[in-house]
């Protein structure tokens, strides 16, 4: 039972034990190498908003409806085409991934 998570451990850690005595850009090439799946650090993520015809940046675009009776008040419509998404937003500093597997905390 408690093999599993030694087994488990080492195998999150031996990217990042130093195997070149020399060299210390060794760390930093096994650390981002030898994991598997995404990449530790993101410089980007995929914005939330769009632009419209205009231009204009937002989440939610809304036109106002006159109403076609006198007396009765105006509403207001969700546009929803002619929408452009905004694409792939750059972070101002790097992060790291989400998907990180060693628990980070401060002594």
């Amino acid at each position: 039972m408690g093999s599993n998570g030694s087994k488990f451990v080492r195998k999150i850690v031996s990217p990042f034990n130093s195997t070149g005595a020399g060299n210390s850009n060794s760390e930093t090439n096994i650390c981002c190498s030898s994991l598997k799946g995404p990449g530790l650090i993101v410089l980007s993520r995929q914005g939330s908003m769009f632009f419209d015809e205009d231009g204009d940046l937002a989440h939610e675009f809304y036109i106002e409806e006159l109403p076609s009776k006198k007396g009765s008040k105006a509403k207001m419509k969700r546009i929803v085409s002619n929408l452009k998404p905004q694409g792939e937003v750059a972070y101002s500093c790097p992060r790291l991934h989400n998907d990180f597997p060693i628990i980070l905390y401060q002594v």
